[in-house]
């Protein structure tokens, strides 16, 4: 009845550690790049063809 104990499963926290990190880093770029549709950056190109022009 007494099983014996199984060993700490590394490999499962590696690959949860490279997942978190992979959602983490995707995440930061996501936030940290506004995108087109965004007003801010419509008034940005909007200001950059109108140096353009000039």
């Amino acid at each position: 009845m007494n099983q014996p104990k199984k060993p700490f499963p590394y490999l499962v926290v590696a690959i949860s550690l490279m997942l978190g990190c992979l959602f983490l880093g995707l995440f930061y770029l996501a936030v940290s790049n506004e995108p087109d549709y965004m007003p801010s950056q419509k008034a940005k190109v909007a200001e950059s063809q109108a140096k353009s022009t000039h």
